[in-house]
C-alpha cells in the first residue's frame, strides 16, 4: 500500500476540505431532530485473498482455421455463410474437379497397363524357363551321344591300328580250307550231274541246281581267299585313313554338341533377363499406383471440408471465382473459447497451468466466470516485458470471439478492502460512501478506489476494516441520519 501514499494524501486533503465545508451543515444537523432510516449495512473486512492484479485480454477461440485450396480451380459451390454452425467433415466449398478426375482416370489406366505388363512378363519368364530347361536337357543328350560316337570311332581306330590278330589269321586259313572243300565237292557234283544230263539220266533242273551250288561255293572260296590275304597283309592305309576321319568327324560332332549345350545354358540367362523385366514391370506398377494415389488425393482437394465442429466466421469467396493455392476461402472457429491476457513478468511465477482464475466478460454478464489456466507462453514480449496468459472459459452461448475481458490474478501476501460497488457513488469527480459511527449515525466519506471486478470494488484508502457502511438503500440516507440495519 506504500505506492498509494500520494493518492492517499490527496484524498485526505480532499476529505479535510469536505469536512471543513460540511462543518456548518453537520452543526446544523445536530440542532435538528435525527431522522431514522432503514438500509442494508455491511461491516468492512480486510481480505488477504482479495488483493489482485487485473489483466485485460481478448476472447479467442480454442480452434481457428482459414481453409484454403491446394489446387487452382474454379469455385462451383459455397455451402455456408458466416454464422452457420458446421460439423467436422461437412462440405463447405466445392471446386471444379473435371481436370483432377481426368488425372485420376489416366493414372488408373496406367496402373492397369502396368499390371498387364507384369502379367505378360511373368508369363514370358515362365515359358522361357521351361524352354531353356528343355533345350539344356536336349543339348546334354546330344553331347553324351556325340561323346559315345567319338569313343566308338576311337575304338575302331585302335582296332585298325592294331591289325588282325593270330587267331583271326588262323580262322581265315580254316575258312579258306573249308571253302576249298565245299568248292571241290560242288565241282565233283557238277561234273557228275553234267555227264548224267548228257546221257539224259537227270533233268535240266538238277543240272541248274548243281551249277548254282558250284557258283556259290566258288564265290565263297574266293571271298575266304581274299579275307585270308587281308588277315595276312594287316590293316590297309585306306582303313586307317577312314578310321581317323571317323574319329575327326566324331570329335567335331562332340564340339558342336558342346557348343549347343553352352548355347542352351546361355539361354538360361534369358530367364534372369525375364526376371529383371518382371522387377521392372512391378516397379512401374508401384510407381503408377503411387501416381494414382496422388491423383486421388488431388481430387480430394476439390472438396473443402470442416476440420472440426464450429462456426463459420468468414466467407471470402463466391461461386465462379478462381481459387488459388494458399488463398483463404472460408474461416471457421470452434472448440470453445479462452481469454488471452498479457501479464507482467513479475506475476509469471505466481501462475501455473491448472490454476483457477476469475474472469469477467462485461458484454456477457456482470458475474465473474471461473476459468482455468491452460497455457502460459514461455516467451515474453521484449517491449512490454509481459507474457501471454491463456485461460480456458466454460461453454456459454453468450461468448463471442473478440470480446473484451478481464482476469483477476491474486497477489500473494497482500491484503485489501473490497466493498459492494453499489455502495459507492461518484460526485464532482470524487467517490463517496456512507460510514456509520458507533451510534449508527451515517456520515459521508470520500474514498479512493481501485479496480472493480464483478459486484466488488477495491478500496485503496478512506476506509478501515471493521467499519460499517451502507451498501443498499443509500439513496434514502442523508448525512446525519440514523440508519437502522435491515434484517
Amino acid at each position: 500500500m506504500s505506492k498509494l501514499n500520494g493518492i492517499g494524501l490527496i484524498v485526505l486533503a480532499a476529505t479535510a476540505l469536505t469536512v471543513t465545508s460540511c462543518g456548518k451543515e453537520q452543526a446544523r444537523a445536530t440542532e435538528r431532530a435525527v431522522k431514522t432510516v432503514s438500509a442494508e449495512v455491511q461491516t468492512v473486512g480486510q481480505n488477504s485473498d482479495g488483493h489482485f492484479f487485473e489483466a485485460s485480454g481478448i476472447v479467442r477461440p480454442l480452434l481457428r482455421a482459414e481453409l484454403a485450396s491446394k489446387v487452382m480451380a474454379r469455385v462451383v459451390r459455397v455451402n455456408v455463410r458466416p454464422g452457420d454452425r458446421v460439423h467436422q467433415g461437412q462440405v463447405l466449398v466445392t471446386l471444379d474437379s473435371r481436370e483432377l478426375s481426368s488425372a485420376v482416370n489416366i493414372a488408373s489406366a496406367n496402373l492397369q497397363a502396368s499390371r498387364i505388363a507384369v502379367s505378360n512378363a511373368e508369363t514370358a519368364a515362365t515359358m522361357e524357363a521351361k524352354t531353356s530347361s528343355a533345350q539344356v536337357k536336349q543339348a546334354e543328350a546330344q553331347v553324351a551321344q556325340a561323346k559315345a560316337a567319338l569313343a566308338a570311332a576311337n575304338a575302331k581306330l585302335d582296332l585298325v591300328k592294331a591289325g588282325p590278330r593270330t587267331q583271326e589269321k588262323t580262322q581265315a586259313r580254316l575258312a579258306v580250307l573249308q571253302a576249298k572243300s565245299s568248292l571241290d565237292l560242288a565241282t565233283t557234283e557238277l561234273d557228275r550231274t553234267t555227264k548224267l544230263y548228257e546221257k539224259g539220266a537227270v533233268a535240266k533242273r538238277q543240272l541248274d541246281v548243281e551249277t548254282n551250288n558250284y557258283n556259290l561255293a566258288k564265290a565263297a572260296y574266293e571271298t575266304a581267299v581274299e579275307s585270308e590275304k587281308i588277315a595276312q597283309e594287316g590293316s590297309r592305309t585306306e582303313d586307317l585313313r577312314a578310321a581317323r576321319e571317323s574319329v575327326t568327324a566324331a570329335e567335331g560332332a562332340v564340339r558342336q554338341a558342346e557348343a549347343g549345350l553352352n548355347q542352351a545354358r546361355a539361354g538360361t540367362m534369358m530367364v534372369q533377363v525375364r526376371n529383371k523385366e518382371i522387377e521392372s514391370a512391378r516397379a512401374q506398377t508401384h510407381q503408377t499406383s503411387a501416381a494414382l494415389e496422388a491423383a486421388q488425393v488431388s481430387l480430394g482437394y476439390a472438396t473443402i471440408t470442416a476440420p472440426f465442429d464450429g462456426v463459420v466466421v468468414s466467407r471470402m469467396v463466391d461461386p465462379g471465382a478462381l481459387a488459388s493455392p494458399g488463398t483463404p476461402l472460408v474461416g471457421i472457429e470452434g472448440g470453445g473459447f479462452r481469454l488471452e491476457s498479457p501479464v507482467p513478468e513479475t506475476l509469471v511465477d505466481t501462475l501455473a497451468v491448472g490454476d483457477s482464475v476469475s474472469v469477467l466478460i462485461d458484454s456477457a454478464g456482470k458475474e465473474p466466470i471461473s476459468a482455468t489456466v491452460t497455457e502460459l507462453v514461455p516467451e515474453g514480449n521484449n517491449t512490454s516485458h509481459s507474457f501471454l496468459l491463456k485461460s480456458t472459459l466454460p461453454e456459454s452461448n453468450q461468448l463471442k470471439s473478440g470480446m473484451f475481458g478481464r482476469v483477476q490474478i491474486p497477489l500473494e501476501g497482500q491484503t485489501s478492502i473490497a466493498i459492494p460497488t453499489q455502495a459507492i457513488w461518484e460526485r464532482e469527480g470524487l467517490h463517496h460512501v456512507f460510514v456509520l459511527n458507533p451510534e449508527g449515525i451515517a456520515h459521508l466519506r470520500i474514498i479512493s478506489i481501485g479496480s472493480s471486478f464483478g459486484d466488488q470494488t477495491e478500496v485503496l484508502s478512506g476506509l478501515n476494516s471493521e467499519e460499517r457502511i451502507v451498501t443498499k438503500g443509500r439513496e434514502n440516507v442523508a448525512d446525519g441520519d440514523k440508519v437502522e440495519p435491515q434484517r
